[in-house]
């Protein structure tokens, strides 16, 4: 075989091939068992008949892809995160998704609103963009972190994971019973987000041109007052329900109440029509060059807000329940 220059040239490659993911120290015995293999299955197949050059081609594809041969051979691992780390992978990267993402939302939609060099479009791609940022540097980073750990880890210890588990690590109650953090800071950014849009909008924006004055800033002051004050006691109600950690019967009911005076009060200005602006079509038309030949529908609003605030008070009762 080795006066054939294309055989000897086709073996050589293979062997290169296997033998590049192994260390110095497998990596020429494995070189040498996996010539003596090609070499008697090609003369098998001479002996039976078969050309030489074909013998060659047989012997290695039956071989088959010499990346997957290497893992026979070798102990690295051919994968990012291997099963021994996985679980705690997976569980890094949704604890920290689960707190950064509503946090890098509210923080990013607070100041693109509150901000008036902003333009209209950036207010919703720009949270966007770095809820996306975020996400990629969370993924990209964690999941470095873990490649690192499973490469420089011993063999032998690539099938458990990093820190060992025991029974202090079970939850003390049941997830559904339970309030998190990240449940609760998502609540807290959206309340305080509504707050700061409610209070941007009453006090008036201050570029009619490129914003939406959507809200009436002529608004009685005690209307305000019943507006935002709820949702102040929203995030209150939110933070001790997280500090008991759990949905308590007087908890809810301060709940409910908050809930209900703002959809009550909500409900009330939008029939009345005192919530909106009356000339909001016109608004729009200026700021995005839209058709002006529509009007706003109080009552389908009102409804959307009774049926949010139910659903909203049922989930909070079944909570407490639990």
């Amino acid at each position: 075989m080795s006066e054939r220059g294309t055989a000897s040239t086709l073996t050589d490659r293979y062997v290169w091939s296997v033998t590049r993911h192994l260390g110095p120290d497998t990596g020429p015995d494995v070189a040498r068992e996996l010539r003596g293999s090609i070499q008697d299955s090609v003369e098998a197949r001479i002996d039976a008949g078969a050309d030489p050059e074909h013998a060659e081609r047989e012997a290695l594809t039956e071989l088959g892809d010499p990346d997957l041969l290497a893992r026979e051979y070798g102990d690295r691992p051919r994968y990012l995160v291997g099963p021994g780390v996985y679980p705690e992978y997976v569980r890094l990267l949704r604890g920290l998704l689960a707190v950064l993402l509503p946090l890098t939302l509210a923080l990013t939609l607070a100041e693109r609103f509150v901000s008036a060099s902003g333009d209209p479009g950036d207010v919703v791609l720009g949270p966007l963009v770095a809820a996306i940022a975020v996400t990629v540097h969370v993924c990209f980073w964690v999941t470095l972190v873990y490649a690192v750990i499973e490469r420089t880890r011993p063999a032998e210890a690539r099938d458990r994971p990093v820190t060992a588990w025991d029974t202090g690590q079970l939850p003390e109650e049941s997830p559904g019973a339970r309030v998190g953090v990240a449940e609760t800071l998502f609540h807290v950014a959206f309340t305080a987000l509504v707050i700061a849009l409610l209070t941007w909008q009453f006090l008036g924006v201050a570029d009619p041109a490129r914003q939406v004055q959507v809200l009436d800033p002529d608004l009685a002051l005690p209307w305000v007052v019943l507006l935002v004050g709820p949702l102040v006691v929203e995030i209150v109600l939110a933070l001790a329900v997280w500090r008991s950690g759990r949905w308590t019967p007087a908890l809810a009911v301060g709940h409910v109440l908050a809930s209900a005076t703002w959809a009550i009060v909500t409900v009330w200005l939008l029939l009345r029509e005192q919530l909106i602006v009356p000339d909001l079509p016109e608004r729009f038309g200026a700021v995005f060059g839209v058709a002006t030949d529509w009007s706003v529908a109080p009552l389908p609003l009102a409804v959307a807000v009774i049926a949010l605030s139910v659903w909203d008070v049922v989930s909070c009762l079944r909570r407490t329940r639990r």
